[in-house]
């Protein structure tokens, strides 16, 4: 029996008495590249920092790999929420020398290997103040794969980026997949990068899921994925699919 890579049931948050995630239900499985994909204020930062662990939740259950311990399920889980902060002062290494210093039985070793499979061996002694956008996003991949989780969750990995940096951050997000076997879950607003990248992808609006399913199962025919989601997140489109 496969056991999924993510199941979050009935999740729940409110702000000020008002219900910002709404009894969300969510599946991921193993080997998914997941995109998740809402209009502004739908809920998705915050679905993804009570799934991380960064906030509480008021109601559901969050299982990571069928683990639903808090503390042994985020074993298997490295994120990046909003961009990817570092001290700029220092180098690239440095940081994460820093980081792995909260991450019990990160070697060095394991940072020289991070670097390489991010494409940042080269640049590693430079000050990341110096590094590009594209840089600074592949440094947030090393930094949340110092744990050597099983599943990664990126917060708009590619906003902000020029046409290079998103090829490259796309292609060292299908190597983590293909090569390493991580699951991605990927939230992002740039539908034409989505489309080239997930598998399946699930669409929140007010804090309620309105649809789950393949990427080409969502997509009519002559549809783009960007046609199908402002088709479905007009009101009353959504339904489940399978």
């Amino acid at each position: 029996m496969t056991v999924s890579a993510l199941e979050v049931a009935s999740l729940s948050r409110s702000y000020g008495g008002k219900r910002v995630v709404n009894n969300l239900d969510l599946l991921v499985e193993p080997g998914d590249i997941y995109g998740f994909l809402g209009p502004n204020g739908a809920g998705k930062t915050t679905t993804m920092r009570m799934i991380l662990g960064l906030i509480r939740r008021d109601e559901g259950t969050v299982r990571i790999f069928g683990e639903d311990d808090p503390v042994k399920a985020r074993r298997n889980l490295g994120g990046i929420v909003e961009s990817p902060r570092f001290y700029p002062y220092l180098t690239g290494r440095d940081n994460l020398r820093i980081f792995a210093a909260y991450t019990p039985g990160v070697t060095e070793g394991r940072i020289d290997e991070l670097l390489t499979l991010v494409r940042l061996r080269d640049r590693a002694k430079d000050l990341v103040k110096t590094y590009s956008m594209g840089m600074r996003q592949r440094l947030g991949v090393a930094q949340a794969l110092l744990g050597d989780p099983k599943m990664l969750m990126l917060d708009e990995p590619v906003n902000g980026l020029d046409p290079a940096g998103m090829k490259e951050v796309r292609e060292l997000i299908r190597d983590l997949r293909d090569e390493r076997g991580l699951t991605v879950f990927v939230s992002s607003h740039l539908l034409s990068d989505v489309e080239l990248l997930c598998d399946r992808i699930g669409i929140i609006q007010d804090g309620t899921k309105i649809i789950e399913g393949r990427t080409e199962d969502l997509v009519e025919a002559g549809e783009s994925l960007e046609d199908a989601f402002l088709r479905l997140t007009r009101p009353g489109s959504g339904e489940q699919i399978r």
